[in-house]
């Protein structure tokens, strides 16, 4: 394809530069060859080079000398517009326009769990919108190995748990860690007690909410050979599902306390102990090192973290 695109140009054309162009402009302007050299801060002898450069990319001679001095060609004439315009082009490169919340328009992409989806996101927007009115978010799903399979062009921040394998090529912030518990109906038989024992734990059947991507369930490493005992009655990727689910059944669900705790007199839940070790779970801000720059991502990417420092039961420190 690009090789397609460069013999469209003349030959000619192709091995000019920014500075001959920029040259051509001078010499429209000036008429004169000393007076453009001057200030492109070249000699009149490299001056006169280039113009003669220019004339046998354009297979034109662009200016005549009469008694009155230079005068420009009708092709010299007609190509003033377009070079103009396009190194005016060239020369915005370099001026980043400055980003402001309040009157951008841009779609920013966010990618979370689906636990962080329920947890965090509401609030994300409440403040995405209060600071951002014309702006829009889009939200999806990733999965355990879902950001190693897709392109980076798409995702200004990712939320994310350590479950979640984040390609080299980002960066990571720790925001905060949350205990798993246990999560049953508030009229279930182990409710009634504090403390649940391993025993009581496995002799009911439980929810599996499911990242995808990966058929490894965590908290198995935790249980270790009696991991064998626990029975997966339901399965679903939906935490708010999962939850509702629990407050009809006498399932158990072992998930992160945040979003159990806001659910909990909605769905009529009880919340205990795991009656095992499992360590907490981390929770990531991650984002393409591509973007690290980008002020409208940092913009959002900073909401995205305060957000969760405040509403996360352990904090990382800032």
């Amino acid at each position: 394809m690009t090789k397609a695109r460069n013999a469209m140009l003349p030959t000619g054309i192709q091995h000019l530069d920014l500075k001959s162009l920029t040259g051509l402009l001078y010499l429209l302007e000036e008429c004169n060859v000393g007076r453009a050299a001057d200030r492109l801060f070249i000699t009149q002898s490299a001056m006169s080079r280039l113009l003669n450069r220019l004339r046998d990319a354009f297979a034109d001679p662009l200016f005549i000398r009469t008694s009155k001095g230079m005068v420009p060609t009708a092709k010299a004439i007609a190509l003033e517009a377009p070079v103009r315009a396009m190194l005016e082009q060239m020369a915005s490169l370099h001026t980043i326009r400055p980003f402001h919340p309040a009157t951008s328009d841009r779609t920013f992409r966010l990618q979370t769990t689906h636990y962080q989806a329920q947890a965090y996101v509401p609030e994300i927007a409440s403040r995405f919108y209060r600071q951002a009115p014309q702006a829009s978010l889009e939200t999806a799903t990733v999965g355990e190995i879902s950001l190693l399979q897709q392109s980076e062009a798409n995702i200004d921040a990712v939320l994310c748990s350590e479950y979640i394998q984040v390609p080299p090529h980002f960066e990571r912030m720790l925001l905060g860690r949350e205990k798993f518990c246990c999560v049953m109906a508030k009229d279930h038989p182990l409710a009634q007690q504090e403390q649940i024992t391993l025993d009581d734990y496995l002799s009911y059947s439980h929810v599996l909410v499911n990242m995808g991507g990966g058929a490894r369930i965590f908290s198995n490493d935790a249980l270790g050979e009696r991991a064998r005992e626990r029975r997966f009655a339901f399965k679903t990727p939906h935490f708010l599902a999962a939850l509702e689910t629990v407050g009809r059944t006498q399932l158990l669900l072992s998930t992160s306390g945040l979003l159990s705790q806001r659910f909990a007199q909605q769905f009529g839940l009880a919340i205990r102990p795991l009656p095992f070790h499992f360590a907490d779970t981390h929770y990531y801000l991650a984002w393409p090192k591509a973007l690290t720059a980008d002020a409208g991502g940092d913009w959002l990417r900073q909401l995205c973290a305060q957000v969760v420092r405040d509403l996360i039961p352990h904090p990382e420190p800032v």
